[in-house]
């Protein structure tokens, strides 16, 4: 059970955890600060580096690297923050840890001789477990999970969320005063370049081209290529492949034009030396035998310049975009913009951007960024009512005011169109529909949804309705797991209120 609390209390420290706004950043010498303890650069970097490590993470995109770095700051400050206060409230010896640490090595002489910066490291690492041990105990956490769960409370809904797709009502467009006190307008300005048009036609020449040929030959060999059959047995007493195809206990696989760097050696050894459907006698690979029957053998080929231009052409462009400065347009490429102006507002954003458009996080304001071999340049800008034709203008309220009809009309379900899915239970404490939070009414309300019951539900730019799917039956040990955090979680949130936290955001962005 210590190990579960533990992992519980490890997932605990995942808490959200905002990565702006803790007090005001003075100091250069540290990038976090909380309470007595100060991380430098250097240090939030190697923790960095052994979180990534930990959790197998490599390979990220840029994108992904500020997800990931959010995602550990946010358990690293809950650390920290649980590290600080178990440090004030509970004091070790040094003896007393030198005395776990001799026990724990069983050597003395090996003991007698460690590095000062790993007896002290040792010595830390003893302090946090013993920590950990107390805080864990106090709570006698083990007792938390005893208890049994009402069967009635083990309910998984899965529910269908519908939009309203047929409204059998004429929308009086009477909110624009309302409308336009409450929403910001927007101006998009956009243009979108044809980059591989661009670069296809400006950049990349026959004499490229051909120099590429003539500077990487390599890639255009064609390897020896072999299609046989092959089969693996536990025995090396059969002689008659057709038998041995047959045997269930036999694997049989047919490989079709397959490279030969791919495959094992002693394998293509002897499909070097069979002729046309000539079988091989057994090849012992471990403790196992192979049989290989050859069905065709293509031989190297050189491909000449004409085969192989195309695919360059593609490959250089490709390289071109890929390591285009977004910072660098020039007039040359006005030729391939297309620039387009779009208004929206805040009601309803996405809705007046065509879809086309719709990968773009807008919540930037002012980006340049490649999409599909698109570059695309793009500005959101404060607007107001006196630059809005009088189409737009309607087009506006006729989206709000339907909405607002939306919310006192009734619907039934030959009016709706599915467009999603859900899950709730009763230990659900916050939901996101359609990327909006739930509100606790609303929650509760689609917590405790009936079957066969329609609930509308209005979120702030649009009328859904749930309906019940299917209903399981939930295991309580998931539940009990998640009682045990939201324990210890509100338990850290609680800690870390009794410090000031110093983030310089601006500094960890750029590591």
């Amino acid at each position: 059970m210590k190990k579960l609390i533990i992992i519980f209390f490890s997932a605990a420290l995942g808490i959200s955890f905002l990565f702006i706004g803790f007090g005001s950043y003075v100091s250069t010498s540290h990038v976090i600060k909380l309470g007595n303890t100060k991380i430098t650069t250097n240090e939030f970097n190697e923790a960095y580096d052994n979180y990534k490590v930990e959790n197998e993470i490599s390979n990220l995109s840029d994108d992904q690297d500020l997800y990931t770095k959010i995602q550990f700051l946010n358990e690293f400050i809950n650390e920290l923050a649980y590290e600080e206060f178990l440090n004030e409230k509970i004091a070790i010896s040094e003896n007393s840890k030198k005395i776990i640490l001799k026990k724990s090595l069983n050597n003395e002489e090996l003991f007698k001789n460690l590095d000062e910066t790993i007896l002290q490291n040792s010595l830390k690492e003893i302090e946090k477990g013993i920590h950990a041990d107390i805080f864990n105990n106090s709570l006698n956490a083990p007792d938390l999970v005893k208890g049994d769960i009402f069967e009635e409370l083990l309910v998984q809904k899965d529910l269908d969320i519908y939009e309203i797709g047929i409204r059998n009502y004429l929308s009086s467009k009477s909110h624009e005063k309302e409308f336009f006190e409450s929403y910001e307008i927007y101006k998009v300005e956009l243009n979108n370049y044809d980059l591989k048009k661009y670069v296809e036609e400006e950049l990349i020449t026959s004499e490229i081209i051909i120099q590429y040929f003539e500077e990487n030959s390599e890639e255009f060999i064609e390897p020896t290529r072999y299609t046989y059959e092959q089969i693996i047995s536990v025995n090396d007493y059969e002689n008659d492949f057709n038998l041995l195809k047959e045997n269930q206990d036999n694997q049989f696989k047919l490989f079709e034009a397959v490279d030969e760097k791919l495959i094992l050696p002693k394998v293509k050894e002897k499909l070097d030396i069979l002729n046309l459907n000539e079988v091989s006698s057994p090849i012992q690979i471990g403790e196992k035998y192979f049989y290989v029957k050859l069905i065709e053998t293509r031989e190297q080929k050189i491909k000449n310049f004409d085969e192989v231009k195309e695919e360059i052409n593609e490959t250089l462009i490709q390289n071109e975009i890929d390591n285009f400065d977004i910072n660098n347009i020039t007039d040359q490429m006005n030729k391939y913009k297309d620039s387009f102006i779009f208004y929206s507002n805040t009601f309803n954003f996405l809705e007046n951007i065509p879809n086309e458009f719709h990968f773009i996080n807008f919540n930037d304001f002012e980006n340049s960024l490649i999409h599909e071999n698109k570059l695309i340049e793009y500005s959101v800008k404060n607007s107001d009512i006196t630059e809005l034709s009088s189409e737009i203008k309607l087009q506006f309220l006729k989206s709000y005011d339907m909405y607002k009809e939306d919310n006192i009309q009734s619907h039934s379900e030959d009016d709706l169109i599915k467009t999603g899915s859900v899950q709730v239970n009763y230990f659900t404490d916050s939901l996101t529909i359609k990327g909006f939070f739930l509100s606790e009414e609303d929650l509760e309300k689609v917590v405790t949804i009936k079957e066969n019951n329609l609930l509308k539900v209005s979120l702030p730019n649009e009328v859904i309705y749930l309906k019940i799917k299917e209903i399981s039956k939930i295991d309580p040990l998931n539940i009990k797991q998640n009682i045990v955090n939201l324990i210890y979680s509100t338990i850290i949130n609680e800690i870390k209120n009794n410090y000031e936290i110093e983030v310089n955001n601006q500094e960890i962005l750029k590591l």
